[in-house]
């Protein structure tokens, strides 16, 4: 991406009309309801401030889900520290409540999703906006045989739960 410094705010207002479902899905896997909207601005501030830098090596996409994650594992590990005992384990049972009869696609996946931890939803989310293995080794350190491995074991951890 070679552009001027002039074309960068333009780009950059595109970049997020094109991936901003992606940025809030991912804040809304790592943030409760009430601070979903403050990661997604850490997030697009994190970007806004690498965007003059990024030059094209990998996919966007890519770049997107590596700066995205790192500002999501930072809140976590914010939310966590701030957090006595008696919340961190209400989070907890809430998030492990079954899904009702009937739910749509779009909970089952949520559901799904509040299940795992936060690399296998984060490679199941990547999976599913079509990054390969590779492209998402490159996002997360781990190995590509890794990636695929934890992709079939999610596969049949959701057939087993969801699947009758």
């Amino acid at each position: 991406m070679n552009r001027q410094t002039s074309d960068v705010p333009s780009d950059f207002e595109q970049l997020v009309r094109d991936h901003g479902g992606r940025i809030r899905r991912i804040a809304r896997r790592f943030a409760e309801n009430g601070a979903v909207d403050d990661l997604v601005q850490d997030i697009l501030m994190r970007l806004w401030r690498s965007f003059t830098g990024f030059r094209g090596d990998s996919k966007v996409e890519s770049w997107i889900y590596r700066i995205a994650l790192n500002a999501a594992m930072t809140h976590v590990t914010d939310t966590v520290k701030a957090r006595d005992l008696h919340a961190a384990v209400s989070a907890q049972s809430a998030a492990t409540e079954g899904v009702p009869g009937g739910a749509s696609a779009a909970n089952i996946l949520s559901d799904f999703l509040s299940r795992l931890g936060d690399v296998d939803a984060s490679i199941l989310m990547m999976y599913m906006d079509g990054l390969t293995a590779k492209e998402m080794s490159a996002v997360l350190g781990i190995t590509g045989n890794a990636i695929n491995v934890r992709i079939n074991r999610m596969r049949q951890k959701f057939t087993d739960a969801y699947v009758e």
